[in-house]
């Protein structure tokens, strides 16, 4: 009898039937970037009957994370594609502490938060507010060299939050990438801007003097930058498609492991009288996510009439830790490309693979090939989706000049 009611009682405490609940709805958190720092974000739990889905929102990002583990005061959390979770413990129904550990950067890198229920607004909101719509020219100052970035900024227009007007979203585009999907607020002579996203943890503080934004770039916390920003409407940054080029006639051959750690040569039999797209990537990169959707797109579109090899350059030491990390990446995403094994995560690395180039510049890079093998064109970077109009226009331009090389 005894052993039955503990058999019994063990099953339920396996079921979770005692773990502590948590409330539904938007909940206001913060990494604790150091003794004077913090970074929030917002987070938003679904209940649905006794499962919860819990999200990461930045702006019009939506995250849902991968609940890998649960006891009866604490749960672990997976961000997808990244080797990224967090661990945390329930304190009540409405409050929420735990760290953030990014296994890219280190197994011992890792962020105190704290999480409690509230409203969607990121930043304290004052009675007064800045206008800074439109178009901005930054200059991050990495160390003493200065670095361009285009600040795209507009009104975001959301559910739960108190004062709209004053709630923003945008990004900075640089000639390698873009920040991702960025919110915040303006309030008094502030802007205040934050997003993460399971790789980056990105904090933008600023205030208006004059006509200069004047702010700082956190980066976790381990990178602060200083940077300003003037209006700038008519700004540009260098044409993607010109960065990277053939600087000699050396062909572009690879023999590199794939997954199932075979060597893989390019080109081969089985690429003739195909359109090739080549894309210099590493899984760490959310960069090189957003590309990956796009071209997860048009591999569904033309199917065998379109070849993409992603040559992945990532961070464990070992050729077994690296085939893991980029299988993960494929099966979370679903992807149905040829993935080789590059190297170590550096852009010095990647050029030994790609020798033609007069430097890798970015991750990632996007080598378009057409039937006959010739490269027709090198896009350095990727503007993604939190880019907006920026970020629609390059579909708009690259989807006409993969569907040329198709009827070629």
């Amino acid at each position: 009898m005894k052993i039955r009611l503990l058999l019994i009682l063990f099953l339920v405490l396996s079921k979770g039937a005692f773990s502590k609940k948590i409330a539904s709805g938007y909940w206001h958190t913060t990494l604790h970037l150091n003794d004077s720092t913090d970074l929030p974000v917002t987070f938003m739990v679904e209940k649905e009957r006794k499962d919860y889905h819990i999200f990461v929102i930045n702006a019009a990002e939506k995250i849902e994370l991968q609940q890998v583990d649960r006891t009866r005061d604490s749960i672990t959390l997976r961000f997808p594609a990244f080797r990224s979770e967090l661990k945390c413990k329930i304190l009540n129904k409405k409050e929420v502490e735990g760290f953030w550990y990014n296994y890219a950067k280190g197994s011992d890198y890792r962020i105190p938060f704290i999480a409690k229920k509230g409203d969607q607004s990121r930043f304290p909101i004052l009675t007064q507010s800045i206008d800074v719509s439109g178009q901005w020219e930054v200059t991050f100052d990495y160390n003493g060299k200065p670095e361009k970035a285009l600040g795209i900024f507009s009104p975001l227009k959301t559910h739960g939050a108190n004062n709209q007007q004053q709630m923003v979203q945008g990004t900075f585009l640089t000639e390698t990438g873009d920040y991702r999907f960025l919110e915040g607020v303006t309030s008094n002579d502030s802007l205040n801007l934050s997003t993460f996203d399971g790789s980056h943890a990105f904090l933008f503080q600023s205030k208006l003097v004059n006509d200069t934004l004047w702010g700082q770039f956190y980066s976790g916390n381990h990178y602060h930058v200083n940077w300003h920003a003037v209006r700038n409407e008519h700004f540009e940054l260098t044409d993607p498609d010109s960065l990277t080029y053939i600087v000699n006639q050396r062909p572009l051959t690879l023999s590199l492991p794939n997954l199932n750690n075979e060597i893989y040569s390019y080109p081969n039999a089985s690429g003739q009288g195909k359109v090739t797209l080549i894309q210099i990537m590493g899984t760490w990169c959310p960069n090189c996510l957003d590309e990956s959707r796009y071209l997860k797109e048009k591999k569904s579109t033309y199917g065998n009439q379109l070849q993409i090899i992603s040559v992945a350059f990532e961070m464990p030491e070992t050729l077994a830790g690296r085939i893991e990390k980029v299988q993960s990446f494929q099966q979370d995403l679903d992807l149905d490309f040829t993935f080789l094994i590059g190297g170590k995560a550096s852009k010095k690395e990647a050029l030994k693979q790609f020798p033609m180039l007069n430097e890798v510049i970015s991750f990632p890079t996007l080598i378009f090939i057409d039937k006959t093998g010739d490269i027709r064109k090198i896009h350095t970077g990727f503007n993604g989706p939190g880019t907006g109009q920026y970020y629609k226009d390059f579909v708009t331009k690259t989807d006409k000049f993969i569907e040329s090389l198709i009827q070629e």
